[in-house]
């Protein structure tokens, strides 16, 4: 059975899918908790500090954003 799978299926893509998305998964939570944690934090903020706060969520929003189209892209190219 080995030999028949070793045939089929390329172990190297296969690990190189599987780390890759392993670390963009993790990297776009972290964008997003980022952003959840600025954005909770604004609201207690005032003034110059909400302001940044809220740009920070702003910039997390897109960040997620535009991995997820990239996603939807290279799943749709391939």
């Amino acid at each position: 059975m080995t030999v028949i799978a070793d045939s089929i299926i390329d172990w190297g893509a296969l690990l190189q899918v599987i780390y890759i998305s392993a670390i963009a998964g993790i990297a776009i939570a972290a964008v997003l908790g980022t952003g959840i944690v600025a954005s909770l934090r604004a609201q207690d903020s005032d003034g110059a500090t909400a302001l940044a706060l809220n740009g920070v969520m702003v910039v997390s929003v897109i960040l997620v954003g535009i991995a997820i189209v990239t996603g939807i892209y290279f799943l749709t190219d391939k």
